[in-house]
């Protein structure tokens, strides 16, 4: 496992095959799949509790189902999003209210939501480049393409799919 800097994480088959395979390398085999998760927009209760968190999953859900990216694998990532998200704002509306320095005891000192505001801010970070939620990340994952029915009687050929 190592620590932050041990080096690059592997990149998953999916994304392998969607930017493709230029060098050739041979795929990992008994890599796990799963299906696409079939989530409601309704949030589950630990996000609808909170106004801001259950916005943010009616924003976000969409935009993963559409892009085929959401399993279920990913919904507690998701969930942690939408709960760390609703943790900024919340953070955010306390410094707007109080400011970033606070007088404690007749000294200044920062106001104690800066670094909840920064650590909520890092883990939505961190989770928004591993759905593809940002523009770069989005660069990297490529184009989709929409999901292909299988042919209802066997082909004639092998190259008939690509006729």
């Amino acid at each position: 496992m190592g620590n932050w800097n041990s080096g690059k994480r592997p990149t998953p088959t999916a994304i392998r095959v969607l930017r493709g395979n230029p060098s050739r390398r041979r795929y990992p085999v008994g890599e796990p799949t799963y299906a696409p998760a079939a989530v409601d927009a309704d949030p589950p209760p630990i996000v609808r509790d909170n106004p801001d968190a259950a916005a943010e999953w009616r924003r976000v859900v969409p935009l993963l189902q559409a892009s085929r990216v959401l399993t279920e694998a990913d919904v507690a990532v998701v969930i942690t999003l939408c709960v760390q998200w609703a943790t900024w704002l919340g953070a955010q509306r306390h410094l707007a209210r109080d400011g970033m320095v606070l007088k404690r005891r007749g000294d200044l000192v920062i106001n104690p939501y800066a670094k909840i505001a920064r650590d909520a801010f890092t883990q939505c970070h961190h989770v928004w480049i591993e759905l593809g939620l940002t523009p770069s990340s989005r660069a990297r994952l490529g184009h989709v393409p929409p999901a292909r029915t299988p042919p209802t009687a066997p082909p004639s050929s092998k190259w008939s799919d690509d006729l």
